[in-house]
């Protein structure tokens, strides 16, 4: 990701020293108007390196750096139609100053606003991949310790049974919510007495039922 970020960056410097070339290279008049979309175009080339490093800071995640495509496209967007209004102004130089300023304005309020929307989308949509994981943590968790169980057991009924307790836990609804907390509660509880119980078969018995309690809470609660 480092190399393509590097690679964005000179491409966009390169874009930037043509721009340049291209203004004072046509001979047209530099007029007040002129300058003024010359500064919104060297602002709108500049703000590209914070956009990117504003959208992609976040995490090293797939995800995360998907999630912040959006922005960074507002800000290419952004970026062209900066360029389009400044080819304008240098090739229609009679323009007057005040017109210059206006649509430069709005050209930059117009996508920073896009951008910060953007931006809580993301956000929001983050805030929400995080509680999910929280909420699905529980499942499994409790997955992986019965599974540890099973490969651990030397009684072929027993270990038997814990695998279709692990594959009950497996097809079990993964979220998990405040009302259903005691019965959780109860769960982890019995795989704790599990790891020694002697009886393990009652406690087998016994997590199926909470395990089927607990789906049927969670069935009512959605």
């Amino acid at each position: 990701m480092k190399k393509d970020s590097s690679k964005g960056y000179i491409i966009l410097g390169i874009l930037f020293v043509l721009i340049i070339i291209i203004a004072f290279a046509v001979p047209s008049a530099k007029t007040t108007a002129f300058w003024v979309s010359y500064g919104f175009t060297v602002l709108a080339f500049a703000a590209q390196i914070t956009i990117w490093k504003a959208a992609f800071k976040r995490s090293g995640s797939l995800k995360s750096k998907f999630l912040g495509f959006p922005v960074v496209h507002i800000g290419i967007v952004y970026l062209v139609v900066q360029i389009i209004a400044f080819a304008i102004f240098l090739f229609i130089p009679v323009l007057p100053v005040w017109s210059a300023g206006v649509a430069c304005s709005v050209i930059a309020s117009t996508s920073a606003v896009c951008m910060i929307v953007s931006n809580a989308g993301r956000s929001e949509i983050e805030r929400g991949s995080a509680k999910v994981q929280k909420k699905t943590f529980y499942i499994k968790k409790l997955q992986t310790e019965v599974e540890t169980l099973t490969e651990a057991e030397t009684d072929t009924a027993t270990k038997s049974a814990l695998a279709q307790l692990k594959e009950k836990i497996r097809y079990s609804d993964p979220m998990s919510t405040e009302q259903i907390a005691d019965i959780e509660d109860q769960i982890t509880a019995k795989i704790g007495e599990l790891k020694s119980a002697t009886n393990k078969a009652k406690i087998i018995a016994e997590l199926n039922l909470l395990l089927d309690e607990r789906n049927r809470k969670i069935k009512i609660l959605k």
